[in-house]
């Protein structure tokens, strides 16, 4: 399975997501391929020093270089997954033809919501996000296994 996680700019929530699901998926054995991209992205921006903290027990995505949304990350894709009900209606718009695949992260994970930006807050708001993060994406991969 290939899923594309997406948020704003992807510093913060896409590469965590992207990080979280390649090390939940190694441990559990799955064949699940993970990249991330941003709406509004430039290319080549590191992630926040925050995200990569907040995570580093899990994965190391201080390597990661921002990206924006392409046309041949929807076409490879799966799943296409945002962070928000606001990236989703985005992403319906600009691809209403992948509707089948698009769905936000809480409702992959069998949640609700939206997973809150971090960006510009302290590290206590990273780790609560990188903690929401990782429920939904367990909860999402146990899914995807039924």
């Amino acid at each position: 399975m290939n899923i594309l996680y997406v948020c704003t700019g992807n510093t913060c929530r896409s590469p965590m997501a992207e990080g979280i699901t390649r090390a939940l998926a190694k441990e559990q054995g799955l064949e699940v391929n993970a990249i991330s991209a941003g709406l509004f992205a430039a290319y080549g921006a590191k992630p926040t020093e925050q995200a990569v903290i907040a995570i580093q027990s899990i994965a190391d995505i201080s390597g990661h270089e921002s990206r924006p949304l392409t046309m041949d990350f929807v076409n490879k894709a799966d799943l296409i997954i945002g962070m928000t009900k606001d990236h989703k209606s985005v992403l319906l718009r600009q691809f209403p033809f992948e509707e089948y695949k698009i769905k936000t992260l809480a409702e992959w994970g069998r949640g609700s919501g939206d997973v809150v930006d971090p960006f510009g807050s302290d590290q206590v708001v990273y780790n609560q996000c990188a903690e929401q993060i990782y429920n939904f994406v367990k909860a999402g991969l146990a899914s995807s296994k039924e």
